[in-house]
């Protein structure tokens, strides 16, 4: 929503996504965390963050703005990769429909398809997509508790819970926390999308797209251009002999 509404954080985004640049970003991830404990004891950063360099850079941060290193706890969620799939599927459609698109206009922006977009379509392309790019995934961080997910019932909250050392009331049944939470992420999601986040995403990755394939042209001219010059020494040498 703010990399929509905020200049300074859509400028973050440009330098993150188009330029590679996520310093900046993810300074202010730290820096908002710092400024959620002047008025909180316990604070969480929920972001998905795949490369550990980022997250390490997170932690610095935070440890230079006062944090004490021995409390903060790192939460890595784990899932099944189709579960994973199926979910984000559901909630792209949700998101599509409240940009006022449907799932296939909103897919296209992002991905190259044929047809209308189907459930299995998104999980099949989105499982091809990640096994093509192994490298693009998520790493794990060798100070992160691993907490898997995918089950996403009440064995989600349990494995949490585990994980940091938490007892749930009872009084906090698996339910009414779904019919609590739900409403609020589809709240976000809506300002999200009426944002205009969507297309500012898929300008951002088209503009990254324009200028990797620019520079692998330039490349190959450069290359070319070697190879020429390269062919002229052999000639001169040849004539000289």
């Amino acid at each position: 929503k703010h990399m929509c509404l905020v200049p300074e954080y859509k400028e973050m985004a440009e330098k993150w996504i188009i330029e590679g640049d996520w310093d900046p970003f993810y300074s202010e991830l730290a820096r908002l965390t710092l400024e959620g404990a002047k008025d909180n004891d316990k604070v969480v950063l929920s972001h998905a963050t795949d490369k550990n360099d980022q997250r390490d850079h997170v932690i610095k941060k935070l440890i230079e703005g006062g944090a004490s290193e021995d409390n903060i706890t790192i939460i890595q969620l784990t899932i099944d990769p189709k579960v994973k799939a199926r979910g984000l599927y559901h909630r792209t459609a949700r998101q599509a429909e409240q940009s006022g698109m449907t799932m296939t206009e909103c897919c296209k922006a992002f991905m190259e398809f044929e047809g209308e977009m189907t459930e299995e379509k998104y999980i099949n392309m989105t499982l091809e997509a990640e096994a093509a790019q192994p490298e693009d995934g998520f790493e794990v961080h060798p100070k992160a508790i691993l907490v898997d997910i995918s089950g996403r019932d009440v064995t989600h909250f349990d494995n949490v819970d585990k994980a940091l050392g938490l007892t749930r009331s009872t009084e906090l049944p698996y339910e009414s926390i779904c019919a609590k939470v739900k409403p609020i992420d589809e709240a976000r999601d809506k300002i999200v999308m009426e944002s205009g986040f969507l297309l500012a995403f898929a300008d951002f990755t088209a503009r990254r797209k324009a200028q990797t394939n620019s520079l692998a042209i330039e490349e190959e001219c450069e290359d070319e251009k070697k190879v020429e010059e390269m062919k002229k020494r052999r000639s001169t040498i040849v004539h000289c002999e």
